[in-house]
């Protein structure tokens, strides 16, 4: 497995991360549990350390299954992501009732990577009128939360404004090489990097979409490298950029996980020709 190397924050993530919104599922909706948990656990087990959730996921259950699930495993030896639905907050009292909701949802003292959700311009402005990140700061001094940081949706000016606001950690943004010109794109991974703050990636195959190209397309991928999956090479492309250090995944089948972990096991950059 490839591993990042952030400096900054002095930990060592997987280049592979686990975005834990798409799980497979039951008839009735429900996570299918029992599939859910042997593809975690196979990419645990496989070298997988970043694990991503969040509180809306598969409504309100991702996080309670996916902290029943690492329970297995020694809490230092994985990074544990969660976000703040910013959404859906009206006060700072209950920004606080839904944290500590999280922690005991995920049975966990402290959340390695924690994250505003989704901001744009509307929740970025609750963000500054109801003081959500004096409060953030005083969680990561008693050491609650490690790193702090946002995850983006909207459009570049935004953006901009947000990332230069404040010295944050880290921060996730949607980044592909179809959407180079959307949200972020490539000019909030340029700001980023001049600012230096690491990135991490979500929708790198943009929703699933590469991973099936026209016939065309795919021919020629194939053509260069029959054994590799198409997916693969959008997760090649992101990762890439050295500033992207944790590259989400949100997996869906157990053959997904065993794809990815292949292209991770044994990464290597995308060449000029490629």
């Amino acid at each position: 497995m490839e591993y990042s190397k952030i400096d900054k924050l002095n930990v060592n993530p997987s280049l592979l991360g686990f975005g834990c919104m798409r799980f497979p599922k039951k008839e009735d909706g429900t996570i299918d549990e029992v599939e859910a948990e042997r593809m975690l656990d196979h990419a645990i087990e496989s070298g997988v350390t970043y694990i991503d959730t969040a509180y809306p996921y598969h409504d309100g259950e991702s996080e309670p299954f996916v902290g029943r699930v690492l329970k297995k495993y020694k809490r230092e030896d994985f990074y544990l992501a969660t976000k703040l639905p910013m959404f859906k907050i009206d006060s700072l009292e209950q920004a606080k009732e839904i944290f500590e909701e999280q922690m005991k949802r995920l049975d966990v003292d402290y959340v390695d990577f924690y994250l505003l959700h989704a901001l744009n311009k509307d929740t970025w402005k609750k963000v500054i009128d109801l003081n959500i990140i004096p409060y953030c700061e005083e969680l990561k001094k008693q050491g609650r939360i490690k790193n702090f940081g946002f995850s983006f949706h909207d459009d570049y000016e935004v953006f901009e404004e947000i990332i230069q606001a404040y010295p944050w950690d880290f921060c996730q943004i949607q980044y592909n090489y179809v959407d180079r010109e959307e949200q972020a794109g490539d000019k909030g991974y340029a700001l980023a990097e001049k600012l230096g703050i690491p990135l991490i990636i979500m929708e790198p195959i943009k929703g699933g979409s590469l991973a099936v190209l026209p016939n065309d397309l795919a021919d020629k991928l194939k053509q260069h490298a029959p054994n590799q999956s198409i997916s693969s090479w959008a997760l090649r492309w992101v990762a890439s950029h050295s500033n992207v250090k944790v590259i989400l995944s949100g997996m869906s089948t157990f053959d997904q996980v065993v794809d990815n972990v292949k292209t991770f096991a044994n990464f290597k950059c995308l060449t000029i020709e490629e």
